[in-house]
């Protein structure tokens, strides 16, 4: 259809950054509107990649660097809600599932750089980003925002137990090297 999978991935960015912007004001419809078509996006680059005859790479490092840009102002998104409205819970949780949700790919990352695979974790991005859209749309249909914090705490919890997996899983390796 002429459209590149490098234009879908920055649509796709843009859409989440809009999202992330309607959330951190407290306006939950907004934001699941902007966040199911820029997680649409994210999801179908890859697959334009491949229909093209293979993604380059550029297209990765695109992919990659915006999945990571697009994590952290979901979850940055949700620190600045729980901040400006003086909700502690809110914002702790944003604040452990934003760390833990960087360190996530980091390890990985380091990991391979160093020869080990790390692609093992209770929760792979995929399940976090969707745990969090669903959050929200749960707040915008009941205008229940504790029920977004519900999910911010299993994707904080989960995020912190893929941190620990990854880290312990590449000690062993590197101990029994």
């Amino acid at each position: 259809m002429g459209v590149s999978a490098n234009a879908v991935t920055v649509a796709g960015f843009v859409l989440t950054v809009a999202g992330a912007g309607f959330l951190a004001a407290g306006h939950p419809l907004r934001a699941v509107v902007a966040l199911f078509f820029g997680t649409l996006a994210d999801t179908l680059d890859g697959q334009i990649a491949k229909a093209a005859g293979g993604g380059t790479k550029l297209g990765a490092f695109l992919d990659s660097t915006f999945d990571r840009l697009s994590d952290s102002a979901l979850t940055g998104a949700a620190l600045v809600y729980g901040a400006y409205n003086n909700d502690a819970v809110v914002f702790w949780l944003a604040l452990t599932a934003l760390v833990t949700g960087s360190l996530i790919p980091y390890i990985r990352a380091k990991a391979e750089s160093l020869g080990i695979s790390a692609s093992i974790g209770l929760a792979p991005r995929e399940a976090r980003l969707v745990l969090l859209v669903i959050g929200v749309a749960a707040w915008a249909v009941t205008a229940n925002s504790q029920l977004f914090a519900a999910a911010l705490a299993v994707v904080a919890f989960l995020s912190t137990v893929t941190t620990v997996q990854r880290i312990a899983h590449v000690v062993r390796v590197l101990h029994n090297t």
